[in-house]
C-alpha cells in the first residue's frame, strides 16, 4: 500500500460539537467552512498526526446545486478556495502529506436520478477544476453513484491534473451495484478506458467493500475508504429489509464497528494489494491511527 487517506469529515465535525445540519436538506459540512473553519483544520491535523499521508479538501458539498439550499450559490468559488486553503494550512510542516481536491457529485449523495445533463456537469467540473488546479496534488472524484457522472467527473479532472483517483460508492446491502443500479464491475471496466491512477469504493459498509474487492481489482490500482460499519449478522441478504432510500438501507441494516475491527478489515484490503486505504463516514482519526499502527507491524 502506498497511500493512507484521512477519516470522514462531516460526522467528525458533529462528534466534536460543531454545527452540521442535515445533509439531505441543507449544506451539511459546508456550514463548518463558514462558521468553524478552525474545526476543519483541527480534524485535518489530527488525521495527519494519526498517520495519514493524504487529506481531502472539505468541499464535498460545495456545489452550486447544494449551495442553492441556503441561497449562497454565488459563494461557490470562495468556499472552494477556502477549503483548499484550510488543507494547505493543515499540512504545514508535513511536506510529505498530499492534498486531494474533492470532485464530488453535483447533487445530493446517492441520488444519481437527480444528476443533470452532461453539459451542466461539464460546466460544473470545469469550473471546479480551474479553481483548484495547481493548488492540490491530485483530484479525487468521490462517491460517484452512476457510471455517467463518474466518467464525466474523471474526464474533466484529467484536464486539470495528471493524477486522478475515481471512487465509486457501492453503498447499499449487496455492494455489487451503484445507486444507479449499474454493476460496480461495469463501472470499473468503463473507467479503465480513462487514464485514472486508481479506482476506489467509498461510503459503504466495510465488509461490503471486502466482499466486492474482486471487481475493484480489475482496475489498474484500487483503494477503499469505507464507513465504520458492517452488515448485521443475519442468515442471508434476503432477510434484510430494503427501501428505496439507500441511506436508510445502509443504517438500518448495518451496525457500528470499532477502530480495531475497521483496521482488521483494512488489513484484508491491504493484503489484497490496495494502493490506497482510508476512512469515510463514521470513521475518526483513531481509525486511521489503527491502520497506521497495523502498517508499522
Amino acid at each position: 500500500m502506498k497511500y493512507l487517506l484521512d477519516s470522514g469529515m462531516g460526522d467528525e465535525l458533529q462528534q466534536r460539537g460543531f454545527e452540521v445540519p442535515d445533509w439531505k436538506t441543507s449544506i451539511w459540512s459546508v456550514s463548518a467552512l463558514i462558521k468553524s473553519p478552525n474545526g476543519v483544520v483541527e480534524i485535518h491535523k489530527d488525521n495527519i498526526k494519526a498517520g495519514c499521508n493524504v487529506i481531502i479538501t472539505n468541499n464535498y458539498y460545495v456545489t452550486p446545486n447544494i449551495l442553492k439550499r441556503e441561497g449562497i450559490e454565488n459563494e461557490f468559488e470562495s468556499l472552494t478556495r477556502l477549503a483548499v486553503a484550510l488543507a494547505e494550512e493543515s499540512r504545514q510542516g508535513f511536506p510529505e502529506v498530499l492534498i486531494a481536491g474533492s470532485f464530488p457529485p453535483i447533487e445530493t449523495s446517492f441520488r444519481p436520478d437527480l444528476t443533470p445533463s452532461n453539459e451542466v456537469l461539464d460546466d460544473y467540473y470545469s469550473n471546479l477544476g480551474s479553481i483548484i488546479q495547481q493548488k492540490v496534488d491530485l483530484i479525487l472524484c468521490e462517491t460517484m453513484g452512476s457510471i455517467r457522472e463518474g466518467l464525466n467527473a474523471a474526464k474533466n479532472a484529467l484536464e486539470f491534473s495528471d493524477r486522478v483517483w475515481l471512487s465509486w460508492t457501492n453503498r447499499g446491502i449487496s455492494g455489487d451495484i451503484l445507486p444507479s443500479g449499474e454493476k460496480l464491475k461495469d463501472a470499473v471496466l468503463a473507467a479503465n478506458q480513462l487514464d485514472v491512477e486508481c479506482q476506489l469504493v467509498n461510503c459503504c459498509a466495510a465488509d461490503l467493500a471486502t466482499k466486492n474487492i474482486e471487481a475493484l481489482k480489475k482496475a489498474k490500482d484500487f483503494g477503499v475508504y469505507a464507513n465504520s460499519r458492517k452488515l448485521k449478522e443475519q442468515k442471508s441478504i434476503q432477510d434484510l429489509g430494503e427501501t428505496e432510500d439507500i441511506d436508510v438501507n445502509h443504517y438500518a441494516n448495518t451496525v457500528p464497528i470499532s477502530p480495531e475491527e475497521y483496521a482488521k478489515e483494512a488489513k484484508i484490503w491491504i493484503d489484497q494489494g490496495a494502493y490506497v486505504v482510508g476512512g469515510c463516514c463514521t470513521t475518526r482519526p483513531e481509525h486511521i491511527k489503527r491502520i497506521a499502527d497495523e502498517l508499522k507491524k
